[in-house]
């Protein structure tokens, strides 16, 4: 149906409801230039034969007793500072356009939390919004955002879609409250296919907020007001009730409470549901994951994809070594340790969001688990992180190894660090003729015991870079072994195989949503799926490659008869 609106075409919102199915992705990623099949309406141009519903009318409401409220509301009623007896909350895009806002429901972008805020139960207040949500079958006990929004005169909203893992678990409902012919709402599946639609006064629409969108008030003296709210239909949710004056801690993405807030602490003890509730994620602001080995292995890729997720704050090195050199031997107590090593990440704003995990991955210390592993568990609180694991096929991870060391264009401290000088002078051959030899000569075979690979092998290895041990650091399940012993797989160590996390652009997010879920993080997609930290060299020599094979051979089938899998590497 169509209406004049302000001399403009304006497309009236059919009755119906948006599927879900429908907001998965952006529709722009879906119809990212003008569709093939293009049917002329009045202009602008819709693709009628592929977009799906973009907006729909869900029901219409006499909302003029809402709307008397709202004109009678003094100024200071909108306000953040001055809502007496609500809690502040912010919503940085809209914030930064000056439009105001009263909340009544909130959650963070993963729907971990929802927040029922002190006015969605006041009732003042719950009378207007239980008949909206009754005019469309909604029970509130699964809206899990609900505000008002009022926007000043000659403000204009950019062309944007909503973002973050709620929008496509959650309808968006908008209802106008207060507007005029001289607002302007345009929506279109790109920006290529922007439509006017008719959001007058009462009529509850349903919009795809995964579809691009736009608002202007061109009204000269009045504020566009909407109530706008989210519902899921079957999402598990977690609702929390909160008090009058309560301090809440948010990110972009995330909701916390203030640790500090002297109102938490009244709860302590108190039998509600609140303070418990602030606690269920983590207490503790110590890494919640640690990609330990095998260095060459993709542990750079898995890292960075972690590192993309927005409940992730990365560390400030992605590698602290700091459980093999760097050590600090003139700390004498695990508490001492922990402080200390607590400056190599954000540790203030990890105090102050709960929500927000960090970690580190320092491939070495797989190897050296003989110093890594006492530390580690004097130091770090038990059951409070994860181990990741990467490992490659041993042969390539070898060569690969032997080329970062000899490649002199990084910088200092990174040439330092490669142990360069141990490998330059020295062919691939030659060094794995030798390290071969060397363990032979030490007696390690795949059914070595650890204290015995202990004594012989890793007691003594160079401390401070990474050249060195080229072919040892092959013997995977003899390191694995004191790893697994004090975590086991699958439970706190997760092992993955290079190629896991190579391949298409699904097939890398699926692997990494199942190191998100193990570590502890709701699915998120990630933009990038390039591998990192990758360099270009020469194959390896078909001899050399064929005798590494072999050599391994009976330790990677050790490695295998361990996790029970063969591994993708």
């Amino acid at each position: 149906a169509m209406t004049t609106f302000a001399a403009t075409p304006v497309i009236v919102p059919p009755h119906g409801t948006i599927d879900l199915v429908d907001k998965q992705v952006p529709l722009c990623h879906m119809f990212p230039a003008k569709c093939q099949n293009m049917t002329p309406v009045p202009s602008p141009y819709t693709c009628i034969d592929d977009v799906p519903p973009l907006c729909v009318t869900r029901a219409q409401l006499d909302v003029s007793a809402f709307k008397e409220h709202l004109l009678n509301l003094p100024e200071h009623m909108w306000n953040d500072d001055t809502q007496d007896g609500n809690v502040k909350l912010m919503r940085p895009a809209h914030d930064k356009w000056g439009i105001k806002k009263i909340v009544f429901t909130f959650c963070d972008d993963f729907l971990l939390k929802v927040l029922d805020l002190p006015w969605s139960m006041d009732p003042t207040w719950q009378p207007f919004l239980d008949e909206i949500y009754e005019s469309i079958g909604v029970d509130k006990s699964k809206v899990v955002r609900s505000l008002l929004a009022s926007m000043p005169p000659g403000v204009d909203i950019p062309i944007h879609h909503d973002t973050g893992h709620w929008v496509k678990h959650c309808h968006r409902v908008h209802v106008p409250i207060i507007t005029g012919p001289d607002v302007r709402f345009r929506v279109g599946a790109n920006e290529d296919l922007m439509n006017d639609y008719l959001f007058d006064e009462g009529r509850v629409v349903e919009l795809n907020n995964q579809s691009k969108h736009a608002v202007s008030n061109n009204m000269k003296n009045t504020y566009r007001v909407h109530l706008i709210f989210d519902y899921v239909e079957d999402y598990p949710l977690s609702r929390y009730t909160v008090k009058p004056g309560q301090k809440i801690m948010q990110t972009r993405r995330s909701i916390d409470f203030d640790p500090n807030d002297p109102l938490l602490k009244e709860e302590e003890g108190s039998g509600e549901s609140t303070s418990a509730a602030l606690r269920t994620l983590r207490t503790t602001v110590s890494p919640a994951f640690i990609i330990i080995g095998a260095q060459k292995s993709g542990t750079t890729s898995l890292y960075e994809y972690i590192c993309e997720h927005p409940l992730v704050c990365r560390g400030k090195r992605r590698e602290t070594h700091y459980f093999d050199w760097r050590w600090n031997a003139k700390l004498t107590t695990p508490a001492g340790h922990l402080d200390y090593y607590l400056n190599f990440y954000h540790r203030e704003a990890l105090q102050s969001h709960a929500s927000i995990m960090t970690g580190e991955s320092t491939p070495s210390y797989m190897l050296h688990s003989d110093i890594v592993l006492p530390r580690l568990q004097s130091t770090l609180p038990p059951d409070t992180f994860k181990l990741l694991v990467m490992l490659r096929n041993p042969t390539a991870r070898a060569f690969s190894h032997f080329n970062m060391s000899i490649d002199m264009t990084g910088t200092a401290e990174q040439n330092k660090n490669r142990g360069a000088s141990s490998y330059i002078s020295s062919t691939f051959e030659e060094i794995v003729d030798k390290e071969i030899a060397a363990l032979l000569d030490m007696g390690i075979t795949p059914d070595t015991d650890y204290q015995t690979f202990k004594e012989k092998a890793l007691t003594g290895l160079p401390m401070g870079h990474g050249g060195h041990s080229i072919v040892l650091r092959g013997l995977y399940a003899l390191q694995l072994e004191p790893w697994i012993a004090q975590y086991p797989l699958d439970v706190n160590m997760k092992v993955l195989g290079l190629k896991e996390i190579i391949g298409t652009q699904q097939e890398v997010q699926d692997k990494v949503n199942s190191v998100y879920e193990f570590i502890g993080l709701p699915p998120h997609d990630i933009p990038d799926v390039a591998a990192k930290n990758t360099r270009a060299y020469d194959p390896i020599n078909p001899e050399t490659k064929a005798r590494l094979d072999e050599f391994y051979a009976p330790y990677n089938a050790k490695l295998f008869e361990i996790l029970g899998r063969e591994l993708a590497w």
